[in-house]
């Protein structure tokens, strides 16, 4: 029963963290704002990668420095948002996420082409995202 009512507060809880293509990272937003966030990166033109975990989780901390490294490397070829879901369960509803972290990647063509739980390393994401690690 406690295990259900720690899924419920963590679920009830969100913000979302987005790292623009040049690596910074903008303001926080509601959850509505959330998910057109991730529409409009994923109707871009460009590959995106979600992540979706939280502040607490210790594997999403180390992932979303991964992701950073990511937004640097693939500036302005592809979209990198990192997304707290402890605060925004209309994102982790939508996208129907189940553990954290959990990555999801789309095509440039805005479908979702993969997903992965757990880190990863970053030669993996900029893989996935079907693109090479320089420019």
């Amino acid at each position: 029963m406690r295990s259900n009512l720690s899924l419920s507060v963590l679920l009830a809880t969100f913000l979302v963290f987005p790292l623009s293509s040049c690596g910074n990272q903008g303001p926080a937003v509601s959850a509505s704002a959330g998910v057109k966030l991730v529409q409009n990166a994923t109707n871009s033109g460009l590959p995106t990668v979600v992540e979706f975990g939280a502040a607490s989780c210790a594997s999403c901390r180390e992932m979303k420095a991964v992701l950073d490294r990511v937004a640097l490397r693939t500036q302005g070829r592809a979209h990198v948002l990192v997304i707290d879901i402890s605060k925004d369960w209309e994102v982790a509803r939508t996208f129907r996420i189940q553990l954290m972290p959990t990555q999801v990647f789309f095509g440039a063509d805005g479908r979702e082409i993969g997903r992965h739980m757990g880190r990863l390393p970053e030669s993996e994401v900029i893989a996935k995202l079907g693109l090479s690690s320089t420019p």
